[in-house]
């Protein structure tokens, strides 16, 4: 009897508590987001102390000074994140307007202008407007910071300055000058030395007579200073062998042309039959080789830097004057040229600008990266085009062997695509290898529906660990045919351990597996007389009768097994054994008729019989096989019953072999459901009824017309002897 019960059972949807879970947490993390990014807005936003800053530069706004003077002091002011400047930049244009009139005029401007804004720091750049800021300090701003630049040391001397200003002096090395053109050109022997005549020329001047009188005793000067622009650029033409020019400034000739200074470099070094040095940054890029320059931004950038301390509270009168960090050597890339002159004879730390670089400087570094790439590249292409050949050799070599194979062999790439498949698959399957090459997927479809789990097992398996597998499972033919596999699976792989495909050989097994089949329903048939046996129905003789046939068809199947699993297969051999098998077959099964003839033979008189008293005898004799089958017998068994008349040995023989077939069926059932139930009911005062309940899966009606088919192509069994007995 088959008892399956069934329970459905409501789930509540657990994922609704995570869902719930998940939108809190959102919410939770929207609000913290919402809160960071409230304060890091208001942080930005936070107002700024604000700061007026008046740049007033003394001459005309086009000098190519002040632009550079400007990025420096915007530059080093920028670094002060706690302010908002605001910039006032003023030209006072004071040398192409130098009267008093002129001078009244601006700073009635500036009174007017600056009445309404209050500036809290003045950078005054030149002498002129530090003279403006300096006279009518109380009057445009009072108390206000004053950082001056753009002044030399000379037009300090004398001049009491206020503790509210500090500033960056405009210092120009002289010396230094001629000692980086005397590195450069050590054979050096006359230098000629151009200036001009305005009171800002004639203080450079001075300056610079004084720091080269001690080269005065080894080099002949040449002092082209205070003259008109024709008679200088007449000189620079004609300067002797082994000469130089040192360029400091020219805002006015003698005959009182003015000029920029700038300007007056390039008509300079354009004229010059030597190289032409100078002491100011601006100059460079307009004909000079270079210098120790005395640098505008540099200057912008230490004043800017100064400004930035007075405005976060410290005091001008603390604050140092000095020209420290604005002198810089540098050359221009294209007057070395010009000059023949190497990069290595300039100063350590130089800069120089204006170079043209090589497409090679330019891209080295590509260059090279392209070269190691394309070696690298023909390196790997070399090596596939290596390994395509091996591989190429070894198909061959494979085809060739597997052509010739008894087996069915088969290349199967990472895509499941098949390279190669061997002409023994027509044999064993009935398709052709082209069949299988187009449609790779009618492998698995001609794998027996109740087997396809097996193969998708495997499939699965064998890409997630890479080693050589074995499976067994059926196929069906073109022509209906049910044919039993053995199917090798063996990973390629390549040198760097990378997976390729696989390399399969399917072996036809049918007739193995037909012997083996056999000889295990003989094995299953001993098993069972050996159990009546035990209880004493069966003789010795009879035993050792069926042994003999049993153990012949069992040595004869090994054989057929080890002939069949050669590489070539002696199929005469294994035919030998198989007929073998067959007459030991029928020796087995005349011996087991007779066993069941004699197991239906009636005993010669009926006996008293307790039903209870011969269940316990046979579960005292199964009990073992219930421990160890995982099996629980239950009993209930009615008390009382009446005692029967019948045939003791025969009805112990029925209840044995239900109970044994209920083991038997509940082979794969689960933990929970390993059990039997053994009942005893009185039907009336002359009869008893017994009954043997399992609970495995039952035998269906399309089953149990099988019974009695013989074996091969299914797994039902044919009529057992414990159904005969139960007749």
């Amino acid at each position: 009897m088959l008892i399956n019960s069934v329970k459905n059972i409501r789930l509540r949807p657990q994922f609704m508590l995570s869902f719930v879970f998940i939108c809190r947490l959102h919410l939770v993390l929207l609000a913290l987001v919402s809160v960071f990014l409230f304060h890091s807005l208001g942080y930005g936003t936070e107002s700024k102390e604000e700061k007026r800053v008046l740049i007033l530069f003394t001459n005309q706004s086009d000098l190519p000074a002040y632009t550079v003077v400007e990025k420096g002091i915007k530059s080093s002011l920028k670094a002060g994140t706690e302010f908002h400047i605001e910039y006032f930049i003023e030209f006072m244009d004071y040398y192409r307007n130098p009267d008093q009139t002129y001078n009244q005029l601006l700073f009635d401007l500036y009174r007017h202008k600056f009445s309404r804004h209050k500036i809290d720091l003045v950078f005054a750049w030149g002498p002129a407007s530090h003279s403006l800021v300096v006279a009518h300090s109380n009057e445009l701003f009072p108390q206000t910071p004053v950082v001056i630049s753009g002044i030399l040391r000379e037009q300090l001397k004398g001049k009491n300055l206020s503790p509210v200003v500090a500033g960056v002096l405009l210092d120009i090395d002289y010396a230094g000058l001629l000692e980086t053109a005397l590195r450069i050109h050590p054979q050096t022997r006359h230098v000629a030395i151009v200036n001009g005549a305005s009171k800002t020329d004639l203080i450079l001047e001075k300056g610079f007579r004084k720091a080269l009188e001690p080269y005065a005793r080894r080099l002949d000067f040449i002092y082209l200073t205070r003259l008109p622009m024709g008679e200088i650029l007449e000189k620079v033409q004609n300067l002797p062998e082994h000469s130089v020019v040192l360029y400091y400034t020219l805002l006015r000739d003698a005959e009182g042309k003015s000029f920029i200074p700038r300007e007056v470099a390039s008509i300079l070094s354009e004229a010059a039959n030597a190289p032409v040095y100078g002491c100011l940054d601006t100059y460079l890029g307009h004909g000079i080789v270079g210098g120790r320059l005395t640098s505008f931004e540099m200057s912008g950038v230490k004043a800017g830097e100064m400004a930035l301390r007075i405005l976060r509270g410290e005091k001008p009168s603390d604050i140092p004057m000095s020209g420290q960090g604005t002198i810089i050597d540098m050359f221009d890339w294209r007057q070395l040229k010009r000059w023949g002159i190497s990069e290595d004879k300039l100063p350590p730390g130089s800069i120089v600008r204006f170079k043209t670089y090589s497409f090679w400087d330019l891209y080295r570094g590509y260059i090279v990266a392209a070269l190691v790439l394309i070696l690298l590249q023909s390196g790997l292409i070399s090596l596939l085009l290596w390994q395509r050949a091996q591989r190429h050799r070894a198909q061959v070599k494979y085809r060739t062997v597997a052509d010739f194979t008894y087996d069915w062999e088969y290349w199967a790439t990472l895509d499941d695509s098949l390279e190669y498949v061997s002409p023994s698959c027509e044999r064993i399957s009935g398709y052709k290898t082209q069949d299988f090459i187009d449609n790779p997927p009618l492998f698995k479809e001609i794998i027996v529906p109740e087997d396809r789990d097996i193969w998708d097992r495997h499939y699965h398996d064998s890409r997630q660990e890479l080693k050589a597998r074995e499976i067994e499972f059926r196929i069906q033919r073109r022509d209906g045919q049910i044919r039993w596999i053995e199917h090798n699976c063996q990973p390629v792989i390549n040198r760097q351990g990378s997976l390729q495909g696989f390399r399969v050989s399917n072996r036809d097994i049918s007739e193995r597996k037909k012997a083996e089949f056999e000889v295990q329903q003989h094995r299953n048939e001993l098993a069972h007389v050996t159990r009546v046996m035990a209880l004493g129905e069966l003789t010795s003789s009879i035993a050792h009768e069926l042994n003999q046939p049993l153990a012949a068809i069992r040595n004869y199947a090994n054989a057929a097994q080890r002939f069949l699993s050669q590489s070539e297969p002696d199929m005469s051999k294994a035919r030998d054994a198989l007929e073998g098998i067959v007459r030991d077959d029928r020796r087995a099964a005349e011996v087991i008729t007779r066993v069941r003839e004699l197991l239906k033979k009636e005993e010669p008189s009926y006996q008293p019989v307790r039903m209870n008293q011969v269940i316990q005898e046979i579960l005292v004799f199964i009990r073992s096989d219930a421990v160890l089958e995982g099996l629980t017998i239950e009993t209930e068994l009615a008390p009382a019953l009446p005692v029967v008349e019948g045939y003791r040995v025969q009805l112990q023989q029925v209840l044995l072999n239900l109970i044994l077939n209920s083991v038997d069926a509940m082979n794969k059932a689960k933990p929970d459901l390993r059990k039997l139930v053994i009942k005893t009911e009185n039907e009336d005062d002359q009869e008893v009824k017994v009954s043997v309940r399992d609970f495995g899966a039952g035998i269906d009606e399309a089953h149990r017309a099988k019974l009695f088919e013989p074996f091969f192509t299914t797994k039902t069994e044919g009529m057992g002897m414990g159904l005969a007995i139960s007749q």
